[in-house]
């Protein structure tokens, strides 16, 4: 469903959106910091659960999944409907792959302005969890014409 160029774009440094809901269907969104292919239909996302705890307290297996992947510099945007598969606490390869993460999206950020106290605030490293999920459906959300139109779906 994400091909290889759609998936090299979220493993990039994008901004990433997690949502999902608890059992009551109270919504719960936080930022990840960090995104890798971890299969052929597999992703792992990492989020702080310090910094989002009611997101993460919602990340259980079988739980709904809403990521979207935005990047800064031409408003190029994705979204990806998908189930959890499993929670687990970040290993070091895992806080490396973020720490490099939040370096390059606060250069990228900067490059557009966005002061570095603001960007801190958004790309939290501590307590980091790995998520991993399997995408159900993908988006297209960059505005214009084709936003959310569901890809693999003909144009009208």
């Amino acid at each position: 469903m994400i091909d290889e160029q759609i998936a090299g774009f979220i493993e990039g440094a994008v901004m990433t959106i997690l949502a999902s809901r608890d059992a009551r269907m109270r919504a719960a969104i936080g930022r990840a910091v960090g995104t890798r292919r971890a299969g052929p239909a597999l992703f792992e996302t990492l989020v702080s659960r310090v910094q989002w705890p009611e997101l993460t307290g919602d990340l259980v297996p079988g739980a709904p999944l809403a990521l979207t992947f935005a990047g800064l510099e031409d408003y190029r945007c994705y979204q990806v409907k998908s189930v959890v598969l499993e929670v687990g606490t970040a290993d070091e390869d895992d806080r490396r792959r973020a720490a490099s993460y939040v370096a390059e999206m606060t250069r990228r950020l900067a490059a557009v302005g966005v002061a570095a106290r603001p960007a801190g605030a958004w790309l939290c490293e501590l307590d980091l969890q790995r998520v991993r999920y399997r995408p159900l459906a993908l988006y297209a959300q960059t505005p214009g014409i084709d936003a959310g139109r569901r890809l693999g779906e003909p144009v009208p």
